[in-house]
């Protein structure tokens, strides 16, 4: 829940850790699960969906602004493919680099509910800045928990992270599959919430 009285700075953080996509809603399941094989491949499709969040946060905002109407799902989606789109340009000599499935699942992204869930229904009502605040931490969120298990699936897989090896023998090759992202982001799931009900008073 969003409280005026809670400052930008409280809203970021929030939606950083507590709402995480990957780790709290299950919003970027397909991205834990397909788009964790490397940590460059992670941290390209979580930079994607940033952009994409903050572009439907502001779209979402500005409707619920200018025109005190909620913006209407099939635009979100529309802006989300066009934007989708003109990345895979921008960066297609980045996405040659990467795991092939990489370009179906910016594709994908554009009909995401990761994209524009929040514009639907944390950012609708509050004002331009701090509906921006709240995509950027949710975004943020999102990139840092890919990135966290892009990089131990490929430690564990590959025994390097980048160009850097770091073990000599891979203990866990099958990390590379998706069967290795589907068990690696059900764990980070199941130990996420089971800390948050701990700490909860």
């Amino acid at each position: 829940m969003r409280l005026p009285s809670e400052s930008n700075q409280q809203l970021f953080l929030k939606s950083l850790a507590a709402e995480n996509a990957v780790l709290h809603s299950g919003l970027g399941v397909m991205l834990a699960v397909a788009g964790t094989e490397t940590a460059a491949q992670a941290f390209f499709l979580g930079s994607a969906a940033l952009a994409l969040i903050l572009l439907n946060g502001l779209v979402a905002a500005l409707a619920g602004d200018l025109l005190q109407k909620r913006a209407p799902v099939w635009l979100l989606v529309m802006q989300s493919a066009l934007a989708a789109a003109l990345i895979g340009q921008l960066f297609r000599d980045r996405l040659t680099e990467l795991p092939p499935v990489t370009g179906v699942l910016l594709a994908t992204l554009a009909v995401s509910p990761v994209a524009f869930a929040r514009a639907r229904t944390g950012t609708a009502n509050m004002t331009i800045g701090r509906s921006l605040f709240d995509a950027a931490g949710f975004g943020t969120g999102l990139v840092a928990a890919l990135v966290a298990l892009g990089s131990l699936r490929e430690l564990l897989g590959r025994g390097a992270v980048g160009q850097t090896r770091l073990l000599a023998h891979p203990p866990a090759p099958w990390m590379g599959t998706l069967l290795g992202g589907f068990l690696l982001g059900a764990l980070a799931l199941a130990l996420f919430r089971v800390a948050r009900a701990r700490s909860a008073p």
